[in-house]
């Protein structure tokens, strides 16, 4: 009788354990989903904001109104918020900021051009070498590079790209980049070890740098096809332009010249021969005051996008000074110079001629290297809900470019750990229960209201 009681308590005992066991699964689940249906409404929010910038606005890389501790729905238990960041800018000493990232604002590693990518923090010439061998088509090894032969000696050998990289952890494949090169490590590391401020900057890591991603569409800011310059059929838009001009394109395509891009025309002259065979020249009636609606309206090439064109308006001084001919002193004339111009202002290059950063000569030199527009956006999101802590992160890219929304790519990091203290270091979840809840499709996912309260289940 004993050992029947004995074995009818353990059998109880189980059951209840297993009815535990699973109530606690089904919580955590509910949970889990919670919290990715917050962080998806950040993502929302992200691409909401990267799509509604307007050309020359940087408003999106610090906007903690839009982007921390927002409050998206109740579940009865919890209350769910997220909070979109970003790590801190180049020049900036903080580890966070609550806002996009431009890829255009770094160096893409897919067109890299003339760059000089060793005057990048920790960028040896071997390093350079190396990577510009994993990208190229030939089998020819630079100085201190690394082709398939290379890779072939290893004990685990495996095929280089030898063309455009898919992302940019395929960097670690490149010899001599490590993790710690690419993603840094936390400044707390930095800190401990007695580390100055460049330090700490150049603890992040190059993938802070290095894009694959960034292109600017071959649009005006209007979102209209550019006219081609170039093109003798080409119709020129209706708005006025200086009579010279016309007559300038004209002589262009009758003596077979052709430009390489629109900055071309500021202050040109072409020299032409008249019916006596004398040389007269023509201008262009391209100076400061029409150069902005020139490089916004015309293009000198009939593809509809172009790679790696580097942000004025967002890059840092290290991205700025890998362009050929400009150094650091340059670099940062641009970058102190952008900060007292207007938005208005700064929707296209022209500023950089405009307000006397560069001459014409190394401006028309630049051009074609550069932009003033961001398109393509990278950040993390962090869904949570309090008191109970849970919460997952998210690691995105968006691409508004053509005015269409696309996420790239979507990745759940939440494996790092939790990247600050909810509602302490952010500071903002008390306050922000306040606010209106976001309206946005993820809060759907789960049919929960994005306002009063829903079922656990």
């Amino acid at each position: 009788m004993l050992v029947l009681v004995m074995l009818l308590s353990m059998l109880v005992l189980s059951l209840l354990f297993r009815f535990k066991a699973e109530d606690t699964a089904a919580s955590a689940s509910v949970g889990t989903e919670q919290a990715w249906a917050a962080a998806m409404s950040g993502v929302e929010e992200a691409l909401r904001v990267a799509s509604d910038a307007l050309p020359g606005a940087t408003d999106w890389q610090q906007n903690p109104g839009a982007f921390r501790d927002r409050l998206v729905f109740e579940d009865g238990v919890d209350r769910w918020f997220f909070t979109v960041f970003s790590p801190a800018e180049e020049e900036a000493l903080g580890e966070f900021r609550f806002g996009l990232t431009d890829e255009g604002g770094k160096l893409n590693v897919n067109a890299l051009g003339d760059a000089n990518i060793e005057k990048l923090p920790r960028f040896t010439p071997a390093l350079a070498a190396a990577l510009r061998d994993f990208t190229d088509e030939d089998s020819t090894p630079l100085s201190e590079g690394a082709e398939q032969d290379y890779y072939n000696s290893l004990p685990r050998p495996y095929t280089i790209r030898n063309g455009p990289l898919a992302s940019l952890d395929e960097l670690l494949l490149v010899r001599g980049f490590t993790p710690a090169l690419l993603h840094g490590y936390p400044a707390s590391r930095a800190t401990a070890t007695g580390d100055d401020a460049e330090q700490q900057r150049t603890a992040r890591g190059l993938s802070q740098l290095l894009t694959v991603a960034s292109y600017d569409p071959d649009t005006a800011n209007d979102g209209t096809y550019r006219v081609n310059l170039n093109s003798a059929d080409a119709e020129l838009p209706e708005l006025e332009l200086p009579p010279a001009l016309t007559n300038f394109l004209a002589a262009l395509h009758t003596n077979g010249f052709a430009l390489t891009h629109a900055a071309d025309l500021l202050d040109a002259t072409l020299p032409v021969k008249d019916g006596k065979g004398l040389e007269v020249p023509i201008l262009s009636g391209i100076g400061k005051a029409e150069l902005a609606t020139v490089l916004d309206l015309f293009t000198a090439t009939d593809e509809s996008q172009t790679a790696g064109l580097i942000n004025v308006n967002t890059a840092g001084i290290g991205v700025l000074a890998t362009l050929p001919g400009v150094d650091e002193a340059l670099a940062e004339s641009i970058v102190s110079a952008r900060r007292s111009i207007s938005p208005e202002r700064r929707t296209t290059i022209a500023w950089l001629f405009q307000e006397g950063v560069m001459d014409a000569a190394k401006f028309k030199e630049l051009a074609p290297l550069l932009t003033a527009r961001s398109f393509q956006f990278t950040f993390q999101v962090i869904g949570y809900g309090l008191p109970s802590g849970r919460y997952r992160v998210l690691e995105a890219g968006v691409d508004v470019a053509f005015g269409l929304q696309r996420i790239t790519y979507l990745r759940d990091v939440t494996r790092r750990g939790l990247p600050f203290s909810l509602g302490g270091e952010t500071g903002g979840a008390a306050s922000a229960q306040k606010r209106e809840p976001a309206r946005t499709k993820a809060a759907a996912l789960l049919k929960l209201p994005t306002e009063g309260k829903a079922s656990r289940g």
